[in-house]
């Protein structure tokens, strides 16, 4: 090969090695700034996920609000319908008293009336107008003693129950109201002839506090409505409204027998001459028993035959009727019986359809005994187009996890985690339900409820 061919092939492979490097430049400077871009849209990518993440969160937020805010305000709409209810039952009832009422006013003559008046106002509920305006009337005079203190504590409740006041879930102690019908009530203890009734005057009070959203049923404040009952003397001397307040905390507090034996025994002291011109306190008492015996004979499939139990199921078999003829066991047939004889009363008593739910919903709960969740979910979503009621929630969300409704079962889990989960009664729902299907529950409320320790102590 001449020179000339061999210098031909060096300048060949020079140029070759300097196209090379050119491209090996390029392709890094190439790189290069590809890494750079890819790191700015990294830092871009970052900032505007940072910044959505904000916005979603103030979304959520907004939206669980939002949530919360209809969910507050549909139940305060029902509360208002009910309080309206009751009103327009007050003012019919007063009309009614005021067309039958002689003219002029108490006199003197009506001292007599005064004491049974006042016994069957804190015994049985009784009031009507002339009632309270004797009440009243009477422990406006200055002095009177014993006598004057008690007529005092029976005035201070009555312009309370008028008031439709509550006592509130982050009141301090009682309302002042109550303390002076309290203190008033004390000060009638003196005398032996009027302990009886005053001491039925502080159970009230005691009661008025148990079944409160302070205290919604806390084992404290209905050993307080147990020890003040028992003080009242005997179970034979015992008015209607006593027995139903002492069941009431029993049954709260998962005491079956102690409840079943209460309300039985305040249905047996429903006046039978009362029927045909029943008075509405004792119909509300009378509501409250067989919504109370209902609830409780759920929890007696737990316990084994004895003479008590088989006492109060053939009493409530005697005042309730045996059931339907559908589907399930007897006794939940039974249950079911007593609950829509409650229904019944409340429908007599010209309660909304949200205040017959507060008995309707138990129903839910002899499907669940059952084992008949779908009967369960078909009843409860009933229930809910009524109203929003925790006990409801909880077995909607139970009984549509059960059959498999995710949506369903969703949307009863967001709203159990709106109710406090005090409401929820947790000692009284261990005797509702099988120890199963209580787990269940256990594990939701507290999963809906981060850090609240669900537990009957």
């Amino acid at each position: 090969m001449s020179d000339s061919a061999d210098r031909q092939l060096i300048e060949l492979v020079s140029r070759e090695q300097r196209g090379l490097r050119h491209i090996l430049v390029a392709g890094i400077t190439t790189l290069v700034l590809v890494v750079m871009m890819s790191a700015g849209l990294g830092v871009y990518y970052y900032v505007v996920a940072k910044d959505l993440s904000v916005k979603s969160e103030r979304l959520t937020a907004d939206s669980d609000r939002l949530e919360r805010h209809a969910f507050t305000m549909r139940r305060d709409i029902d509360q208002q319908n009910n309080r309206v209810a009751a009103q327009e039952a007050a003012i019919r009832r007063a009309y009614d008293e005021m067309r039958q009422m002689y003219a002029g006013s108490v006199g003197e003559q009506a001292l007599d009336r005064a004491l049974p008046v006042v016994a069957d106002y804190l015994e049985r509920g009784r009031h009507s107008l002339a009632d309270e305006r004797l009440i009243e009337i009477q422990s406006a005079k200055p002095g009177g003693g014993s006598e004057g203190a008690l007529l005092k504590g029976a005035a201070g409740l009555l312009g309370w129950e008028r008031s439709g006041a509550q006592i509130k879930k982050d009141d301090a102690g009682l309302p002042e109201q109550l303390k002076l019908a309290q203190e008033s009530f004390n000060a009638a203890l003196t005398d032996p002839a009027l302990r009886s009734l005053a001491q039925t005057g502080l159970a009230w009070i005691s009661f008025m506090e148990a079944s409160s959203l302070r205290s919604s049923y806390a084992l404290a404040d209905c050993q307080a409505v147990d020890a003040s009952v028992g003080q009242i003397g005997t179970d034979d001397a015992l008015g209607l409204q006593p027995l139903y307040w002492r069941a009431q905390c029993n049954r709260k507090l998962g005491r079956t027998r102690e409840a079943l034996s209460d309300y039985s025994l305040a249905l047996n002291r429903v006046d039978p001459a009362a029927e045909d011109a029943p008075d509405p306190a004792e119909q509300l008492i009378q509501m409250n028993a067989f919504h109370g015996l209902g609830t409780v004979l759920i929890t007696t499939a737990d316990l084994p035959p004895d003479a008590e139990v088989d006492a109060a199921r053939a009493l409530a078999e005697r005042v309730c009727g045996s059931g339907d003829a559908g589907d399930g066991s007897t006794l939940m047939k039974l249950t079911r019986a007593c609950l829509d004889k409650a229904i019944a009363l409340r429908i007599a008593l010209g309660q909304t359809e949200n205040q017959q739910s507060g008995s309707a919903e138990n129903i839910s709960f002899t499907y669940l005994r059952d084992g008949d969740f779908q009967g369960a979910l078909a009843h409860s979503k009933q229930i809910e187009k009524t109203g929003l009621f925790a006990w409801n929630e909880l077995v909607r969300a139970l009984s549509a996890e059960a059959v498999g409704d995710e949506d369903v079962a969703r949307e009863a889990r967001r709203n159990v985690s709106m109710f406090a989960p005090e409401s929820f009664n947790v000692c009284e729902l261990r005797a509702l339900m099988t120890p199963e299907v209580y787990e269940n529950a256990r594990a939701l409320i507290s999963s809906e409820h981060e850090g609240f320790v669900v537990a009957c102590d």
